[in-house]
Formats: structure tokens, sequence, C-alpha cells
């Protein structure tokens, strides 16, 4: 009996343990192809817009882009400021905007966890689609043609702080603008118990397990 208890114990801490090393939560997404949608299910938004940080009539390489905290860095390719105006394969109305030429990873960088962003996307060569990672999920972007840019939101019950952005290798220019941050209307993150609170029910539940072996143990 003793050895069978013992057994019935080990078990258990070995589940809580599972219970505690499992995936206990995944994330609710919703994306949008409106800024007049998304600007309605967010609050609190900031703009990266670009504006000013450039040249006016050229496009200039600056390396990793800072604005308001935020990171735009092209991890293949070279990153800069461009005046979208200078050329007409470039004009799609945005004004000065982010690119990376010859490149085809753009990493996204936000300096605080948030819920909700949006962004402008479009390419030379046009109509090139972008791949547009969060939270670890990709989603398909089609651009189009000038002087049209796409544009991309995500909300989400879970917090992030990164954005990655890919084109298909051959694209001259990965062009972003008007890049927004800030908090989704509804969820605002987990509600799952932490790492923590497991521990604590998993603890409890052995120790009670071996009180009740002790009180029932017949004396010697």
């Amino acid at each position: 009996m003793y050895r069978f208890r013992s057994g019935a114990i080990f078990l258990l801490a070995l589940l809580t343990l599972a219970v505690m090393a499992a995936p206990a939560y995944s994330a609710t997404i919703t994306t949008y192809t409106s800024s007049a949608s998304w600007l309605a299910a967010t609050t609190g938004d900031q703009l990266d817009n670009f504006e000013g940080l450039g040249t006016p009539g050229t496009f200039t390489v600056t390396g990793p882009i800072f604005q308001n905290g935020v990171e735009f860095v092209g991890l293949s390719g070279s990153t800069g400021i461009a005046d979208t105006t200078t050329f007409s394969w470039s004009n799609f109305g945005t004004g000065e905007a982010g690119f990376v030429a010859f490149g085809t990873n753009v990493q996204i960088t936000i300096p605080t966890p948030v819920t909700a962003f949006s962004i402008n996307l479009f390419t030379n060569p046009a109509a090139t689609t972008y791949t547009v990672t969060a939270l670890s999920t990709p989603f398909t972007v089609p651009t189009f043609a000038v002087p049209t840019p796409a544009f991309f939101g995500l909300t989400s019950d879970t917090s992030f702080n990164s954005v990655n952005l890919q084109v298909p290798s051959g694209t001259s220019y990965a062009f972003f603008d008007n890049f927004e941050w800030g908090t989704a209307q509804t969820g605002g993150g987990s509600q799952v118990p932490e790492a923590g609170t497991f521990l604590m029910i998993g603890t409890g539940l052995v120790g009670f397990a071996i009180f009740r072996h002790k009180v029932r143990r017949p004396e010697d």
C-alpha cells in the first residue's frame, strides 16, 4: 500500500509539471484591410510616417530607422528613407516612406508590447506579395500597382513587440509607411494563469496527497 501511494504521489507531481510546461493559450488575432475598421477597433494609437527624416527628392540610405522608439531594419539589403514622389514607380501618395533596397526582410521592433498595429505596404516591381509575421503567425498581404498602397492591420488579445515583413527575392524596393501601433479595444492579454500559479496549485495537490498518506498510514 505504501509503495502504491508513493507512486501515485510521484505521478501527480509529474502531471503537475507537464501541465506547467504545456502551452495553455493560443492568441486570437483579427486582421484588417481597411484603415477605418482598424482605427475603430483600437485606441491609444501612435504613428510613424517618416516625414522629415529623409532628404526631399532623393532615396537616402540611413541604416536602421528609429522613430518614436520603433526600430526598422533591413535584415538583408540597405535600409533608408525615400521621397516617394521622386519617381513615378514609387509614388504611392504617401510622401516619405521607409524602404529596404535589394533585400527581402524587414524587422520592426516596438519599444513596449502592444496588441495592435497597422502599416501601408508597396513595392517595386509593383504588386509583389508581402509575408507579414506577428506572434509567430504569417499573413499574406498582396500589394497593388501605383498609386494604391496596400493596408494591413492586426489586433490581438495577446501582446507582442515585433513584426517581420518579407518579400520575395528579386524585389528591388520593399516600401513601408504609416506604421501605427496601439491597443486593441477588446482583448488585452491572456487570462490564462501564469506558470507560478500552476506551481502553487500543483504543490498544494502534492502536499495534500502526502498529508493524507501520513494520516492514513497505520502505526507500527
